[in-house]
């Protein structure tokens, strides 16, 4: 066999990067499909939340955002919690310990509820604090 016929040896064996493949592409090269997941599971996950979960140290929490990694293996969950200032370090240590008991349950009604090929695993990030709405005073429209 001549060096010329093996493939190896071909100047045709070499790797030429494709415009298709995306495995590191930008998020805004993504596509709208990825978008569109996130915008689904950030839907479902606070649906989930607020009407399901029982859990007292996961209340008043707002899901800000979600960022789903180009395979589709994992999402970060950006949150934020309505409380005071003040207690911070608190509300963001019990939020987040809430969220990591609710994951295993979070995750279960998301493959109920969203058909995906890969469910992706759940990792919350803690923003901060988001101010409880001030209720209006008297007289003021």
């Amino acid at each position: 066999m001549s060096r010329k016929s093996r493939r190896t040896h071909s100047q045709s064996a070499k790797s030429v990067p494709s415009p298709f493949f995306q495995g590191d592409a930008p998020p805004e090269q993504a596509g709208h499909r990825q978008a569109r997941i996130e915008h689904l599971i950030l839907d479902e996950l606070q649906s989930l939340l607020t009407d399901e979960a029982t859990d007292p140290a996961v209340e008043g929490l707002r899901l800000l955002a979600v960022h789903l990694s180009v395979d589709g293996g994992h999402a970060r969950v950006a949150y934020a919690v309505v409380a005071p200032l003040d207690r911070e370090q608190e509300v963001g240590r019990r939020s987040k310990a809430g969220l990591t008991r609710a994951t295993p349950f979070l995750r279960a009604r998301l493959a109920q509820q969203l058909q995906l090929k890969k469910l992706p695993l759940l990792s919350f990030t803690f923003v901060g604090l988001a101010q409880p709405d001030a209720s209006p005073v008297e007289g003021e429209p």
